[in-house]
């Protein structure tokens, strides 16, 4: 079959598959998309009848208890996967056999095997494979961005990336695959994803972790890591390091440092809250070194998983829809998004964290 992805004329029309949780924030997405004549919600799909009953009531749309039938409607052109995190690989795979393309939440995967067997799947069958990373497309991390693209950073010599936030045992006892190695893992593969992105984005992939340290069940009566110190090495040269927690009381911003030769930030929360290099970069856009921090007052992700500005979403889903109708990879790739399942995996089996580090 072409490896070419199809491009698309009108409106790209969605199915959400899982429709709890985050599925709210996605179809709130797609009802302004609908408005720009972009992309449209049409259908839910979830196994849950207490969830497929709310969804029909707040949306006036279909929802069906499986994928299978979901992926048979005619009207439905792509998916987004808003399930737990260890069914985004075969959901992926199933929907690119049917000839829908994929938008997936983090991760793509919690095992990079299955990631890889998704990717090669929408390249088999044409179709667009993106992910959700929709930190990149705000205005902080692309200034950062460009400025390291242009050089201003000099020499990137370390990277920092830590997620202190809190979530109480009532969290985990909220779903049963919350927390289990089969479906969620834990602090590393649920909190910290976006903001490992980020570091990778902009300080280059990991050639290797170096040391790793699990602490799992620590806390909470779950399977996987309520604590986690990773060091590694970037493509840039810079060594890197990634601290998560789930117990810090009662949550506190998360936090990302690129330090350079030439030029340094620091991201707190999604707020760029230091920037300076030696060359003046963009001067009509200069920051002074402390800016207060606003975001996660109103968006205290830290404590509360679903506290969050949809323009993010909005534009990273906006862009995965345009994409296929110009024919054009999106900003979020399957290959880019495979980069923080392989970090992981890598972490889970320098740890020696539960299945990870059976050999």
């Amino acid at each position: 079959m072409s490896t070419t992805p199809r491009k698309h004329i009108g409106p790209l029309r969605f199915g959400i598959v899982g429709c709890g949780g985050i599925a709210a924030l996605h179809a709130q997405c797609l009802k302004t998309l609908l408005e720009e004549g972009v992309a449209q919600l049409v259908a839910g799909a979830d196994p849950n009848p207490n969830q497929r009953a709310k969804f029909t009531e707040t949306y006036g749309l279909p929802a069906v208890a499986t994928l299978e039938e979901l992926l048979q409607r005619d009207d439905v052109d792509a998916v987004t996967i808003t399930s737990p995190s260890g069914l985004h690989g075969d959901q992926a795979i199933a929907a690119a056999r049917a000839g829908k393309h994929v938008l997936c939440e983090k991760p793509l995967d919690l095992k990079l095997a299955k990631a890889d067997l998704a990717i090669a799947t929408a390249k088999e069958h044409g179709i667009t494979l993106g992910g959700i990373f929709q930190q990149r497309f705000a205005a902080g991390p692309k200034k950062v961005k460009r400025a390291i693209e242009q050089g201003f950073f000099g020499d990137i010599v370390l990277a920092h990336c830590e997620t202190p936030w809190y979530r109480s045992q009532a969290y985990y006892d909220s779903g049963k695959w919350r927390g289990t190695w089969a479906l969620d893992c834990g602090v590393l593969s649920n909190q910290s994803p976006h903001m490992i992105d980020r570091m990778l984005w902009l300080a280059g992939d990991a050639v290797d972790v170096l040391s790793a340290s699990c602490d799992c069940g620590k806390g909470r009566t779950i399977e996987a890591e309520t604590v986690a110190v990773a060091t590694a090495r970037l493509t840039s040269g810079a060594l890197a390091t990634v601290i998560g927690t789930t117990l810090a009381f009662d949550g506190m911003p998360q936090r990302l440092l690129i330090c350079g030769t030439e030029g340094s930030a620091q991201f707190t929360g999604d707020d760029l809250t230091y920037f300076k290099t030696s060359r003046p970069f963009e001067p009509d856009a200069v920051m002074p070194e402390a800016i207060p921090v606003a975001s996660e007052v109103a968006e205290n992700r830290s404590s509360d998983p679903l506290a969050m500005s949809h323009q993010g979403h909005l534009d990273n889903i906006r862009d995965f829809a345009l994409a296929i109708r110009e024919g054009r990879a999106p900003l979020v790739t399957g290959e880019e998004y495979r980069k923080v399942t392989r970090v992981l995996n890598l972490i889970y089996e320098r740890a020696g964290a539960g299945p990870f580090g059976k050999k």
